[in-house]
């Protein structure tokens, strides 16, 4: 039964799926296509948008990693392991992106209840748990010790973490991403992402201190196989059920000329590719 409230005060939603994309979309136009959606939603061009995501061998970088004293290095690590490495334009630490993390973005206009800048994250914190109510866990929010791009948002299940959080705010819209490991081995991922901070930071350095056993996949917590492609169903279904009205598509037509223009701004940001 739908809600007359809609979902987060919206009856109207726009629903993209990027689940299965060639390698050679990587996370560079997945943060090109947030920022051109924060544009289309901030000019009533679309309703708040719901965008799945997947990436293949990616490794997204924040602003701090970048100035580690031994960046050269960090990066030359990630590309022997097969992992394209990418410096985002949200806030955060390093995360691994491949074909087992599904990523999530909600675009909603920067008004009223968004205003405020928490607001966000706690709207993507409600919506996960919408999405795993039928798995019947129990989903906490709060920083996790040892884990990879640790937050005050990192979505965990008994302790361990399975997610995390970042906004990207632009004048009258945000973009709240979140990155949720479905499958594979959470510690493995977290191996990798202690293997660049091995290599890349100096002790006099700021970066997190990671501990592999502090991160896992939902198919590792729940105990059942979990895909990229089956949070995607979830979502959908989320949206469908308390929406009045859900179109999907792509990037329209007077979208593409923003997002080549975002593209380039994301180029600049990323000399070593």
């Amino acid at each position: 039964m739908k809600q007359e409230s809609g979902l987060f005060g919206h009856t109207e939603w726009r629903i993209i799926d990027q689940t299965k994309t060639h390698p050679s979309f990587h996370a560079l136009y997945s943060f090109a296509m947030d920022d051109t959606l924060c544009t289309s939603v901030r000019l009533r061009h679309s309703p708040a948008v719901m965008r799945g995501w997947v990436h293949h061998n990616n490794v997204v970088l924040g602003n701090v990693d970048y100035k580690l004293s031994g960046i050269r290095e960090g990066l030359a690590y990630l590309k022997e392991k097969g992992y394209l490495p990418i410096v985002r334009n949200s806030g955060g630490a390093a995360v691994v992106l491949d074909a087992g993390v599904w990523n999530l973005s909600l675009i909603l206009p920067a008004e009223d209840a968004f205003a405020d800048i928490h607001a966000g994250y706690r709207t993507m914190a409600e919506f996960i748990r919408l999405m795993l109510e039928p798995y019947g866990v129990r989903v906490e929010t709060g920083e996790v010790a040892g884990s990879y791009c640790p937050g005050d948002f990192d979505v965990s299940i008994d302790g361990r973490k399975f997610g995390g959080l970042a906004q990207r705010r632009r004048r009258g819209a945000v973009a709240v991403q979140a990155f949720l490991l479905a499958d594979g081995s959470g510690s493995a991922r977290a191996e990798l992402v202690r293997g660049f901070y091995d290599k890349a930071a100096c002790p006099n350095d700021t970066f997190p201190f990671v501990r592999p056993e502090t991160v896992a996949s939902l198919s590792e917590l729940i105990g059942r196989e979990i895909s990229s492609q089956d949070l995607m169903q979830r979502a959908v279904k989320v949206i469908e059920s308390r929406a009045e009205r859900v179109e999907f598509s792509q990037l329209l037509s007077e979208e593409t000329e923003e997002f080549a223009v975002n593209v380039a701004s994301m180029e600049a940001r990323n000399p070593h590719l």
